[in-house]
């Protein structure tokens, strides 16, 4: 049966993996306004919250976007190809551009030429290729996603022609998407390793566009499988969630945080090299799977197994986590500015984020998302 482009299928344990993502990149960032005494904190050798709350947001767009282009290329999905590819883009880029406007108007950022800001627009900033800095710091996670959906969205286009002109049937097409995700990680994954091996920095390890080219392909793989081996995806998938299971996957993160522990240190640094075939091959694809295994371990989760006014704490928390993922170190270099108590300061951090999140979703995102069911 056809899903209709207008109507999404909402996942309530994405939805509540959204939300703790958020709170996790909020809590990695919140060292600039705590004492340096509290800012053990903030993460540890076997807790590391920015890097697997971004992780996390990958997996899960790469589990949503690819699974909905997979629809798309095999005819279950009543929506265009151009289509989809506005759509994401008025989900997200609109709000990114008046939001630097406004950072801009307001002082928070500086303007530091029309080269900078013109990478920054069309996503082009922080590549080994292109040496522009990021306006907002967060943004290079935006490269990442939003030339992913693009190429993601070219190579279903591809395959769309090549399915009409060689009568390719859906399981061949399917085959096709598995080959060209797996690609894309092994690519990446000896990207990596010569990266590395020529002396290459931390920070454009984390955040190089070509360097984290499979970002999104794990989540995308997950989404594959769910559609090609249903019945083993729902037997995964246990309802109600097993917390058992998901006391184990996060025993197994802690684990896998101390064993990329090299990627913590001063992001100016090299990567070290003794290092480089784990990095490179074992930890990054290692974090991607174990992050579409939160999305699994969680695919049980109902909200109505939570006390009304947390589960809708957490539902707004997720429905304006882009919002905040995009404004909250503006906010925390505000905060830091007061002369209040760090804990208090925390707390301003926080909540500042959050209603402000809150404000830019009411007043940039919604009408975006509003132009975007005109599209359908």
């Amino acid at each position: 049966m056809k899903q209709s482009a207008s109507r999404s299928v909402f996942y309530e344990g994405i939805d509540l993996l959204r939300g703790g993502a958020v709170f996790l990149v909020l809590w990695s960032h919140a060292g600039i306004v705590l004492p340096h005494s509290l800012h053990g904190a903030l993460a540890a050798p076997w807790f590391r919250p920015g890097f697997w709350g971004v992780t996390t947001f990958f997996a899960i767009s790469g589990f949503l976007v690819v699974g909905q282009l997979i629809d798309i290329a095999t005819d279950k999905r009543g929506e265009l190809l151009r289509a989809f590819v506005l759509r994401r883009w008025f989900r997200t880029v609109p709000t990114y551009w008046i939001v630097l406007l406004l950072l801009l108007v307001v002082g928070s950022i500086g303007w530091l030429g029309w080269k900078t800001w013109l990478a920054n627009i069309f996503f082009l900033q922080g590549s080994i290729f292109v040496h522009e800095p990021n306006l907002l710091s967060v943004s290079w996670s935006l490269v990442i996603e939003e030339w992913s959906y693009l190429v993601f969205a070219f190579a279903v286009f591809i395959l769309i022609f090549l399915k009409r002109r060689l009568a390719l049937g859906n399981a061949q097409v399917m085959a096709l998407v598995g080959g060209l995700l797996i690609a894309s990680i092994v690519c990446a994954s000896f990207a990596r390793y010569i990266f590395i091996e020529n002396g290459g920095s931390v920070r454009s390890l984390k955040q190089d566009l070509f360097l984290q080219s499979d970002a999104l392909a794990y989540g995308g793989l997950l989404a594959l499988f769910m559609r090609t081996r249903p019945r083993d995806f729902e037997v995964l998938a246990l309802r109600p969630i097993a917390f058992s299971r998901i006391f184990a996957l996060m025993a197994v993160i802690s684990v896998a945080s101390i064993s990329g522990n090299s990627l913590f240190r001063s992001v100016s640094e090299p990567v070290p090299i003794r290092l480089s075939e784990w990095l490179s091959f074992g930890f990054y694809p290692m974090a991607g799977l174990l992050a579409c295994a939160l999305i699994v371990g969680f695919w049980g989760f109902e909200y109505s197994s939570l006390p009304k006014s947390l589960s809708q704490m957490i539902r707004i928390l997720s429905k304006i986590s882009y919002s905040v993922y995009l404004l909250h170190v503006p906010i925390a270099h505000m905060v830091a500015g007061f002369e209040l108590p760090g804990l208090l300061k925390f707390v301003m951090y926080l909540i500042g984020s959050i209603l402000v999140g809150y404000m830019s979703w009411i007043l940039l995102e919604k009408p975006f998302m509003r132009l975007r069911r005109r599209l359908v």
